[in-house]
C-alpha cells in the first residue's frame, strides 16, 4: 500500500472546536454559555458524588477495624 501524505491545513480542521448548525449561528455565544453552565454543574455533581464515595469508603474502613 502507497502512503501519501496529507496536506498541511486538514490537519487543522480536528483542532478547532466545534461548530453550530447553520440555524444556529446567531445564537452561538449564548449555546457557549449554556454549554459552560451545564459543564460547571456536571463537574459539581460528579465532584460531590466522588467526595460522598470517599467519606463512605472511609467511615466502612474505620468501622471495620473498631
Amino acid at each position: 500500500m502507497k502512503l501519501r501524505p496529507t496536506v498541511s491545513h486538514l490537519a487543522g480542521q480536528f483542532h478547532r472546536p466545534l461548530r453550530f448548525g447553520r440555524r444556529w449561528r446567531g445564537h452561538e455565544l449564548a449555546l457557549r454559555m449554556v454549554q459552560l453552565v451545564l459543564l460547571v454543574l456536571l463537574a459539581g455533581v460528579g465532584a460531590k458524588l466522588i467526595a460522598e464515595g470517599v467519606a463512605l469508603a472511609v467511615n466502612t474502613i474505620a468501622s471495620m477495624m473498631a
